[in-house]
């Protein structure tokens, strides 16, 4: 290799013959060898590779935002295994959560499945049911996977989170909003209100007792049941007509109502015995016709400001103001017909016995009308506390900001990928800190 030059010496250099001439060795005027080398470039210093500092404020800064998100997967996983039992929980119990964090517990309560909802979560998970906990004013939600095999425990055991760290929170509060929800009246404070119209707006408590208020322009959902009726369908499949129904109706000898034709049968109500054995034998009889048969629980919907209290029961317009349920009376009994002297014709006479013949059909028809329950239409209803089974009102959902989601099946063990990743996002963080100080030490390498 060339020998390098003085700068300021045209003077050639020795060396071998092979290496590539210099520029300043050359005869002023004289053709520039291809090859030739200008002394000023091999002086120039090489800067030291290094990437621009705004590229290591980045790494740094996405690293922080990182470890920011997963600070709740990285203190959850380090929980122990056994999860805190904190029982029944109601709101109160729930409310005193609140800036406690993740926690790995296990609750017991009762799911609300009617007012639930599923999604479908990507990568080929299973469907995921949310529901609510009833008795904790909606402040605690259960999220669960949906599994084909039926689920008796009402215990969840998982990881419990506030909802503003849920990523689907906001999804979830929109549809409860537009979900109506029934809550029920707690009967024995109603019972102890003042006779007369309701008091509205009426301050009271649910069955579950949290506080509820029914206002002048809810509606109310009065649940009867009468206990004397029982409700029967007699499939299209065994009886293709409603003669053919009504026909096995009668034959049961019980007072029944008029029939309903349905999608899939003919409906009856039927007035059944008073309870004691003869009732017990005429609901196997019914069962072993193969009839399908159950309770009569009819609901009332009334405008809460025609509701009045009385010592009886509840009281209301009757149906010609008001659409409701039929209520049926047993039909009267007829008199039984005096008892005829027998007598012995002399002969036997054709008009005689036209005249029985005809006597003998009213009499029949007229047995099956004694069976045919009639409807009762008077001008106020009274539904006897006895028979009333609930009074509930429907408000929409609301999800409370301070309330929790419980994920349940998700444990410590699950999430233990987070304490290494965090450690991986350390060390690039120390890494490029040393970098940028590194740079900062150095002033004359920035030129």
């Amino acid at each position: 290799m060339a020998e390098k030059p003085s700068s300021d010496s045209p003077a050639p250099v020795t060396g071998s013959d092979k290496d590539p001439p210099l520029v300043t060795s050359l005869e002023p005027g004289a053709p520039i060898h291809p090859d030739a080398v200008d002394p000023e470039l091999i002086n120039l210093k090489v800067p030291p590779q290094r990437r621009h500092p705004l590229v290591a404020v980045a790494v740094l800064v996405v690293s922080l935002l990182l470890l920011y998100k997963m600070r709740a997967d990285i203190s959850y996983a380090l929980l122990p295994e056994q999860p805190v039992s904190l029982g029944a929980v109601d709101s109160a119990a729930v409310a005193k959560l609140a800036g406690q964090g993740d926690k790995f517990v296990r609750i017991a309560g009762l799911p609300d499945h009617r007012n639930s909802v599923a999604y479908d979560p990507k990568g080929g998970r299973g469907r995921v049911q949310v529901f609510r906990v009833l008795g904790t004013a909606s402040k605690l939600l259960v999220a669960r996977k949906v599994t084909l095999t039926a689920e008796v425990s009402n215990d969840f055991v998982g990881r419990l989170r506030p909802i503003s760290e849920v990523w689907f929170a906001e999804a979830l509060r929109s549809y409860f909003k537009q979900t109506q929800a029934l809550r029920a009246i707690d009967l024995d404070k109603l019972k102890t209100a003042a006779t007369g119209k309701l008091s509205l707006p009426l301050s009271t408590l649910d069955r579950s007792g949290l506080p509820l208020t029914v206002s002048k322009d809810q509606e109310l959902l009065i649940d009867v049941l009468f206990d004397e009726d029982v409700r029967v369908l007699l499939s299209k499949e065994k009886f293709p007509s409603e003669q053919d129904a009504r026909y096995e109706v009668e034959r049961l000898g019980l007072p029944h109502g008029p029939g309903i034709e349905t999608r899939d049968g003919f409906g009856y109500v039927l007035r059944l015995p008073p309870k004691g054995p003869e009732r017990q034998k005429v609901l196997a009889q019914i069962d072993s016709l193969g009839i399908w048969l159950w309770h009569r629980i009819e609901t009332y919907r009334i405008p809460s400001a025609l509701l009045s209290v009385t010592a009886a029961g509840l009281e209301l317009p009757g149906p010609d103001s008001l659409q409701q349920p039929v209520r049926y009376r047993a039909p009267l009994l007829a008199a039984p017909p005096p008892p005829v002297q027998p007598t012995v014709p002399s002969g036997p006479s054709p008009a005689a016995a036209v005249g029985t013949t005809a006597s003998a059909a009213p009499t029949t028809a007229s047995a099956a009308d004694n069976k045919l329950l009639t409807a009762i239409r008077e001008p106020l209803t009274v539904l006897s506390w006895n028979e009333v089974q609930a009074v509930q009102v429907s408000e929409p959902l609301t999800v409370p900001e301070d309330a929790f989601v419980l994920f349940d099946g998700e444990t410590p063990k699950q999430v233990q990928w987070a304490p290494p990743i965090a450690g991986l996002l350390a060390l690039f963080i120390l890494l490029n800190i040393y970098y940028l100080i590194r740079l900062r030490t150095r002033p004359e390498d920035n030129g």
